[in-house]
């Protein structure tokens, strides 16, 4: 390994994030970011499809194997949310790379745990990510709970007995009884699930 290797990590959590592009884009700006400053990058960790709620995943546990085991000697991230959006576990990170001496830093954001400076702007903005990740969880769960007072489906397998407007529409033109658009109309009359 050369001296002074670094790991550098991406991640997104979906498969929309995937198809724009997001982890092309965040290892591009990393690349440059080490070639900028002359550091040698010695792997790429990427965690495509994951969330940051939690440390459990694959990439994010090689980073963190490799690290132990001397292979690089400094991480670093677009922003600190790619990393985690948990105040704890970014405390837990932070701590496990200051412990065995590997420099961790979020090139987007200005911080690096070498200063003190940075290890205060970590804090403040690691609190921050915890707030915003819990607010979209807040407003996920108002909304599916409006839907259901609605009598609304929200999502998942279709209980026993039902069918979707789509299939049943689709069935009803298998049958001959209505015409593509009648069938449409037909459909829309009834709930988001249809009771056969």
């Amino acid at each position: 390994t050369p001296p002074g290797s670094a790991g550098i990590y991406v991640r997104v959590s979906t498969a929309n994030q995937i198809d724009k592009d997001s982890l092309h884009t965040q290892e591009e700006r990393l690349r440059a970011y080490c070639v900028a400053n002359q550091i040698p990058v010695f792997k790429l960790y990427k965690d495509a499809g994951f969330s940051a709620k939690d440390t459990n995943r694959p990439a994010l546990k090689d980073l963190l194997r490799d690290a132990e085991s001397g292979l690089i000697t400094s991480v670093f991230v677009t922003k600190l949310d790619r990393i985690t959006r948990s105040t704890k576990d970014l405390m837990y990170l932070t701590e496990f790379f200051e412990g065995i001496n590997i420099r961790f830093a979020s090139i987007s954001e200005n911080i690096d745990t070498t200063s003190a400076h940075g290890r205060l702007l970590r804090q403040i903005i690691g609190v921050l990510s915890q707030f915003e990740r819990e607010l979209v969880a807040e407003r996920v769960s108002v909304d599916m709970s409006h839907r259901a007072r609605l009598g609304k489906w929200n999502g998942g397998v279709v209980p026993f007995g039902y069918t979707t407007q789509e299939l049943y529409s689709k069935h009803l033109i298998g049958l001959g009884t209505e015409s593509p658009d009648a069938s449409l109309q037909s459909a829309s009359l009834y709930p988001e699930q249809k009771k056969l």
